[in-house]
Parts: structure tokens; C-alpha cells; sequence
């Protein structure tokens, strides 16, 4: 009598192929097209960039129900990570050797939900664990200079980055910025493939509203662009990360770059970010203070144009 697989160890996951997001290899296994479908969708702009043991990522699509209505629970102990959005979406993640398994409905698969919360998170969480040490900030570079852009959620990253980049500067993200965690490497690894806007973003730049929006897992309109379809958006993958500038947008009065102590900046970096054990958590800290080093500001701006002189003046 063959022994009933209730803990589906066995399941067929036919479908497979290989990615590389942020540059890093990835070998997705399934049993569902739809999901190579989703992966294509986030990573297909990337090509291989850098020689590591390719992650190992297991997606089931099994049962039925509706997409959740709520963010998943991020936990995690030690080397292992966790996300549980309800008892029939989850994924866990084994941090150390780069295996990602993950369970989602049908629906769930089919939706914005499971790049976004699940299949996005375990592939950049585990690289974060690995090999690269993920910041906050946006990234912009004139010439293969990059400056980081950080800030609070609507302290107006990704506005002044597309202000940037409509005045000849190459995109490298709006609000993600991998540090590669190699010795004396101050390579920065954007994701400059699409652009997203909060619908106030019209009132400033109305040629977007030529695009139509979405709307995120959590019903919230955003303009979700490829910057593919952006006319004359120039993009690259990795630039040198030159400096860093907090922004303070304000309503009126000039603009203003003033120094910022780099201990500080460290310090808002370190407290936004997972607080692996150590010592990854001491590589981590290591590379973001190498960082800060190289020169780190206050933007206090309340127009585009003179705080997009003042960037320039960085990197003359």
C-alpha cells in the first residue's frame, strides 16, 4: 500500500527555470506556470552578474481561497525566516543555505500580492542574509557616480529621483539600494526596471497622467511604471555609491546641503533594517559605515530644480 504524502513532500514541481534578480542566481521549481509567470514579471531584467551558488526556491500552489486581506507576519529566528499570511499562504526560508519554500492558492499566485509579499521578500531577505546589505534610500548616478537618496516613507524619494533623471541622470532605483558585501567593493545594485508613484505625484509631473494606475495587494492606486515606457529614462543595474543624502522636503524656503554626522546616519540605516545575528549583522553594520565614510547630508529642499544643483555639486 503506497503511504499517503500528506505533508506533500513529494508533489511534482515540474515547471523550472532560472533567474537572477539583483544579478544573483536563482533556481525556481513549481507546479504551476503561473508562477514562472510572476518570477518573469520581477526578475526578468536582471541577467547574471556575480558567481554564487544559485538559491534554491520551491513554490506549491495548492488549495483555494481568496487573496488575504492583510500583510503577512514577518518572523524570524537565528537562520531561519518566515512569512505567514494565512494557513494556506506562507513561506520560510533557511537563511544560511539559500532554500526557499513557499505554499499560495491559486489566486494568490495570480495576484500582485504574491510578488510583492512572498516571492520578492524570500529571494531579497535570504540575499540580504547571503551576500548584499539592503538599504532604504533610492539611487540615482551621473557617469557611474551613484548618490543614495534616503528618507522616510514620503519624504519624496521618488519624486526627486524621477526630477533626476528628466535632467540627464541615469535611474537605479526610487526606494531600494543593495550594498554588494565584498571587501573594498562600494558597488550599489538598484532595481531600475520600474518606477512607482503615489497618484499626488500628478500635480508635479503631468505627463504622467498618460499611464494608468494600479492598484497595490492592498488596494492603495499607485502608478506602477516599466521605466522601459518612460520616454528618454536612461537606467543601469550597479553604479559606485559616491555619497549619501537624507532628504527634508518642505513646502517652501531654498535648499539647503548640510553636512550629517555619520554616526547618526549609520544609526537610521541600522534601525530600519533586519537585525540578523551576528556576525552577519556585524558585516552588515561594517558596509554601511564604509558607506556613510565617504560623505553623508541633509537635503532640505523645496524645489526641484535647486536641489538637483546641489546633488551635482556632490559629484563635481
Amino acid at each position: 500500500m503506497e503511504q499517503d504524502d500528506t505533508l506533500m513532500l513529494r508533489a511534482p514541481l515540474p515547471h523550472r527555470a532560472e533567474f537572477y534578480p539583483l544579478g544573483f542566481p536563482l533556481q525556481l521549481s513549481t507546479n504551476s506556470p503561473v508562477v514562472l509567470a510572476a518570477a518573469a514579471e520581477s526578475w526578468s531584467g536582471y541577467t547574471r552578474a556575480f558567481d554564487r551558488p544559485p538559491l534554491d526556491m520551491r513554490v506549491l500552489v495548492h488549495l483555494d481561497g481568496p487573496v488575504p486581506a492583510q500583510q503577512p507576519v514577518y518572523r524570524a529566528q537565528r537562520n531561519l525566516f518566515t512569512i505567514i499570511a494565512d494557513s494556506a499562504n506562507f513561506g520560510i526560508c533557511d537563511l544560511e543555505t539559500g532554500y526557499c519554500f513557499c505554499c499560495v492558492t491559486p489566486a494568490v499566485a495570480a495576484a500582485p500580492y504574491f510578488r510583492s509579499h512572498l516571492l520578492d521578500t524570500m529571494a531579497f531577505f535570504t540575499l540580504d542574509y547571503l551576500y548584499i546589505t539592503i538599504l532604504h534610500a533610492g539611487c540615482v548616478a551621473r557617469n557611474g557616480r551613484g548618490v543614495l537618496l534616503a528618507g522616510d516613507a514620503g519624504a519624496g524619494k521618488t519624486c526627486l529621483v524621477y526630477a533626476c533623471v528628466k535632467r540627464g541622470w541615469t535611474l537605479m532605483s526610487d526606494d531600494f539600494a543593495a550594498l554588494l558585501r565584498d571587501p573594498g567593493n562600494n558597488s550599489v545594485i538598484g532595481r531600475p526596471h520600474r518606477i512607482r508613484f503615489r497618484p499626488e505625484s500628478l500635480d508635479l509631473f503631468p505627463e504622467l497622467k498618460t499611464y494608468a494606475s494600479s492598484i497595490t495587494p492592498l488596494g492603495k492606486h499607485l502608478f506602477d511604471l516599466r521605466t522601459g515606457a518612460i520616454p528618454n529614462v536612461r537606467t543601469a543595474p550597479c553604479c559606485r555609491a559616491e555619497k549619501i543624502v537624507f532628504l527634508d522636503r518642505r513646502p517652501s524656503g531654498p535648499a539647503e546641503l548640510l553636512p550629517l554626522d555619520p554616526e547618526e546616519a549609520l544609526n537610521r540605516f541600522v534601525y530600519h533594517r533586519a537585525p540578523w545575528d551576528a556576525p552577519v549583522f556585524d558585516q552588515h553594520r561594517e558596509i554601511i559605515q564604509a558607506l556613510v565614510s565617504r560623505g553623508v547630508y541633509t537635503l532640505r529642499y523645496s524645489d526641484f530644480d535647486r536641489a538637483i544643483a546641489l546633488l551635482e555639486s556632490l559629484l563635481s
